[in-house]
This record gives structure tokens, C-alpha cells and sequence, in this order.
């Protein structure tokens, strides 16, 4: 019998619900793609043991967001480019559970390091030749969407986490801002 591809959430349904898409969509990692501040709230360093359970160094359990996964699919398979930007004090930390989540292959740009936001963005915009105003940003500090908004990138502030609702809703001001 032959293997068959996993199912993805339809092309032509995300395509006609929201036009135009953005070509880029950024994500902050921290309370937006798991419920921590990697650089403050666990136990370094993260270990992933042969059991395959992402722990910390006290044997915590980690976790993402449900959806993460789906939402990542979901751009990946509408050809939409996927960056990180993280002003963690702990690279190597978010860097771990990036990979130990799999969720490296999603990305196409990480800019992961301490500084100013903008930085971030700079690196990105000249890496993925995309101009701002064709990116999304998810974030769940109101004092980063301030201030890449400025860049007249279109910015989600995410309550609580990345899902399904929250990209649909993004997406939706994605195309508000755009005057569509």
C-alpha cells in the first residue's frame, strides 16, 4: 500500500479566506511558542535523552503550544517564509528548543540574541530580500509591536498563544492593513 502525504490545511482555502498573504511571518518564541522565558523560567540546560520527552536540567517537563506545529504547516505549505526573533539572554536555550521540538525545518531566518528588536528585523529583511511591509509579526510584548510596527510591519499581539484562531486572525489584520 502506498504511503500517503499527510494532510495539510487546504491551500486554496487559506488563499481565497485571506488575499493578499504576507510573503514573511515573524515569530517571537517565548509565550508565543511555548509557555516559558527560556532564559528565566526553567532549568538549564534543556536535554532531550533518548526517551525522546524535552526536559530541563530539575527533569521538568517542556512543552509547546498545541497548534504550533499546525500553524508552521500551515505557512510552510502556502509557501509563506517563516523567520524567529528573540531577544532571549539564552541563545543556545531557544536554539535547543527549536531543535528538540523540531521545529528548525519551519524556519527559514532565526535571529536569536540579546538586543533591540529592530536589529532583528534589519537582519531579516536583508537576509530574505522581503520588505517590511510585506511581513507579520507575532509577539506577545506590547513593547516589541510598538516598536516594529513603527517599521510598518503588520503586528499580532498574541494573549495567549500561537493557534490556529491566532493566525487566521493575524492573517485577517494582514489584509486589513493592506486595504483589502
Amino acid at each position: 500500500m502506498a504511503k500517503q502525504s499527510r494532510p495539510s490545511f487546504a491551500k486554496t482555502e487559506l488563499l481565497k479566506e485571506f488575499n493578499p498573504l504576507p510573503k514573511l511571518v515573524v515569530f517571537d518564541l517565548d509565550y508565543t511558542l511555548w509557555p516559558y522565558w527560556v532564559d528565566t523560567h526553567i532549568s538549564l540546560p534543556i536535554r532531550k535523552p533518548k526517551n525522546g520527552v524535552v526536559t530541563d536540567a530539575s527533569g521538568t517537563k517542556l512543552r509547546i503550544y498545541p497548534e504550533v506545529v499546525q500553524v508552521l504547516e500551515t505557512l510552510k505549505d502556502n509557501g509563506i517564509l517563516i523567520a524567529a526573533a528573540s531577544r532571549t539572554q539564552e541563545p543556545p536555550a531557544a536554539r535547543d528548543m527549536l531543535k528538540y521540538f523540531d521545529l528548525d525545518k519551519y524556519f527559514d531566518f532565526k535571529e536569536i540574541y540579546p538586543g533591540e528588536k529592530t536589529a532583528h528585523f534589519n537582519k531579516i529583511k536583508r537576509d530574505s530580500n522581503v520588505a517590511y511591509e510585506d511581513m507579520l509579526f507575532f509577539d506577545d510584548e506590547s513593547r516589541n509591536i510598538v516598536t516594529i510596527s513603527k517599521l510598518k510591519v503588520t503586528c499580532y499581539f498574541v494573549k495567549t498563544e500561537v493557534s490556529m484562531k491566532t493566525l487566521k486572525e493575524g492573517l485577517a489584520l494582514f489584509v486589513k492593513s493592506h486595504g483589502a
